[in-house]
């Protein structure tokens, strides 16, 4: 159910529960008053009994459940929302390592490079891994083969993209 409704239904509920909380008070108010009438010396006191205290204490504390799920729902629902973007994260993360596993450090060091920046240029590439070209070159063409990766050609250089959905 939403946080929304709930507090609603609960502010409701105290409502209620603090009108049947008043007419109880009255009554027993009026019966004082009744016995009091009846008898020669009145010794009741207007104090409310000690029911009617516990009473208030429970619709307060209703009340401010209420109100706290009625207007503290934001914050819930954005840590809610970041928790699940870092397990995603951390899914993505996992399915990245996992494909790692299967590659020699050479693959490793050229993908993850890739990964950071999607859309790096083969010359941008070979400068951040500190590879030959015609290495470079034979490790782009096993990682595009194993489909991992695409080539798209950009003037006289190619851009390298992640082929694999994280």
């Amino acid at each position: 159910m939403d946080n929304k409704k709930l507090g609603l239904i609960i502010i409701g509920i105290s409502m209620v529960f603090s009108l049947f909380l008043w007419g109880f008070n009255n009554q027993i108010n009026q019966l004082k008053i009744d016995s009091c009438a009846c008898a020669d010396t009145c010794d009741a006191s207007h104090e409310p009994p000690f029911i009617v205290h516990g009473g208030i204490a429970v619709v307060f504390a209703t009340l401010s459940l209420g109100v706290y799920l009625l207007f503290f729902e934001r914050s819930h629902q954005t840590l809610l929302k970041k928790l699940k973007q870092e397990a995603s994260l951390k899914s993505k993360e996992a399915k990245f390592h996992l494909i790692l596993m299967g590659l020699n450090e050479d693959e490793k060091r050229v993908l993850t490079a890739i990964k950071e920046q999607d859309g790096i240029t083969q010359h941008t590439l070979g400068i951040r891994t500190n590879l030959h070209k015609s290495k470079l070159s034979i490790i782009l063409g096993i990682l595009e083969q194993k489909g991992l990766i695409k080539k798209e050609k950009k003037g006289k250089t190619n851009q390298l993209f992640l082929r694999i959905k994280l």
